[in-house]
């Protein structure tokens, strides 16, 4: 019969000042083994996740100690996504019970799970890629036709003592501008939509560091696709430009 409580198998998951037991007293714990999958956590199975919730246990490990249990533990962390994840595996207790069929079944559970994750990256980094490919053209083509635009603009502009130089800088502060606004509205949508998308995909977040290498992205295609027409624009003349005017 499993324990119920969750303390004995939960470990510490940031630092701090201990207790008795070496744990820190406030900190969060994740308890790295814990049979929910068994039918005596069938009565009261939801509560006991909420009341190690309260009590601190942010993450729980489902173990799947048979093939049934495993189908379950898997069923119950997709259930509480982020929250509870599942192991695939067989209990030294059943390895009686462990044929070649269901060691056959075992393993495509586990190569299943596996693939949805790779699958799921994959789709990420195909978006991202064919969005800033679509970003850096859309960008590169409006820069163009803002500088045809504002040749004359432009012309006055040295005329009153920017150098080339100025231009250059002014066009490609322009784009910076533009992508970073765009980039931070977008990272922001996505950070509010995460805990949404979560639900539906275990383990999904946005970490810090995402948040800066969108940033960086955005800094980069803006200078990837105003470099030529920034360079056009410090290269105009004046008196052609301004010719027929």
């Amino acid at each position: 019969m499993p324990d119920h409580s969750t303390g004995p198998t939960a470990t510490a998951a940031a630092s701090g000042s201990g207790n008795a037991h070496g744990a820190p007293a406030s900190a969060p714990l994740i308890d790295i083994g814990i049979n929910l999958a068994h039918d005596s956590y069938e009565p009261d199975r939801d509560a006991v996740i909420q009341r190690a919730r309260a009590a601190g246990v942010i993450q729980m490990l489902v173990t799947g100690s048979t093939l049934a249990s495993t189908q379950s533990a898997i069923a119950l962390a997709r259930t509480y996504p982020r929250q509870l994840f599942a192991t695939a595996g067989v209990h030294p207790h059943h390895a009686t019970e462990l044929t070649p069929a269901r060691l056959s079944e075992l393993r495509e559970l586990a190569q299943q799970q596996v693939q949805q994750i790779g699958d799921f990256d994959f789709l990420i980094r195909a978006v991202v890629g064919a969005v800033l490919a679509a970003l850096l053209f859309a960008i590169a083509t409006m820069m163009v036709q803002s500088v045809r635009e504002r040749t004359s603009e432009l012309a006055v502009l040295k005329t009153l003592g920017f150098t080339d130089r100025a231009v250059f800088l002014l066009i490609l502060a322009e784009a910076i501008t533009v992508c970073i606004a765009g980039a931070a509205l977008g990272l922001a949508l996505a950070t509010a939509a995460m805990p949404i998308a979560a639900r539906f995909v275990p383990g999904l977040s946005m970490p810090k560091i995402t948040l800066a290498i969108g940033l960086a992205c955005a800094v980069l295609v803006a200078l990837m696709s105003a470099a030529v027409p920034a360079a056009l624009a410090g290269r105009l003349k004046v008196a052609a430009a301004l010719a027929g005017r």
